[in-house]
């Protein structure tokens, strides 16, 4: 895994250098003290996570992020919390107060793996519906098992350890993960396109290279699932 670290302090720079060394398995192919020099060094190498820093002079870190194409994965590294909300808006896949420790870096760095390892997988989107997928399933909602048509569904929200499912008339949260969800769901029709989202390929209204929209949500395009979403999407274009 190919690293880029965007600090304007060099003492960070030097702390997280250093725990990168603990890992065998990553490549550091640059240090840069600006977003502009990280888009120079983007331009040259394959980079496949970025240590960013936010409160960077000229170009902060978050509309740097903003401005690239096919973002690679990204661990903020900063000294504010208050930046946190926006950083899950934009899909990073950790965020690091400093100052950072190694156990920490490392818990994140484990985190971008299981993250590239998703990225990985081929996405299947089979012409037909999968024979061991039914046209419904039943959810808990309420203490009842309500019967949900998958072709009612709008798209799917994770709540931690709960989703929400969302169709046009009714709300249901139930207790599952999000990826069990998935593994529920006929690929044909539902698509995962972030961390947090599951969606109806048929319920798309719009797009755009950094969000859909179903019914006037809004939802984001995470950054390990953009490009194969992309990809999908685009073959349907006339």
């Amino acid at each position: 895994m190919n690293c880029l670290i965007v600090d304007d302090e060099p003492l960070a720079i030097k702390v997280i250098e250093s725990h990168l060394k603990e890992f065998k398995d990553l490549k550091l192919v640059g240090k840069c003290r600006s977003a502009i020099q990280a888009i120079e060094v983007l331009d040259k190498e394959q980079v496949d996570l970025i240590f960013l820093d936010i409160e960077m002079p000229k170009l902060d870190g978050f509309s740097f992020l903003r401005s690239l194409r096919n973002p690679p994965m990204v661990v903020v590294t900063t000294a504010h919390r208050d930046f946190a909300l926006e950083g899950f808006e934009l899909d990073v896949v950790d965020y690091l107060l400093k100052p950072i420790s190694l156990e920490r870096m490392m818990q994140a760095i484990m985190k971008a793996k299981r993250a590239q390892n998703e990225k990985d997988t081929p996405l299947n989107v089979p012409q037909l519906v999968q024979p061991e997928f039914s046209s419904y399933i039943f959810v808990r909602s309420d203490r009842e098992n309500v019967k949900v048509e998958l072709q009612s569904i709008l798209y799917v929200e994770s709540l931690k350890n709960h989703v929400k499912i969302v169709t046009p008339t009714e709300t249901y949260i139930t207790l599952v993960s999000i990826g069990k969800m998935e593994d529920k769901l006929p690929r044909d029709i539902f698509l995962r396109v972030h961390r947090s989202y599951l969606v109806n390929l048929h319920r798309i209204e719009n797009y755009s290279n950094t969000y859909i929209v179903i019914k006037r949500k809004s939802i984001p395009l995470g950054n390990i699932y953009k490009e194969k979403v992309l990809e999908f999407l685009e073959r349907k274009q006339i």
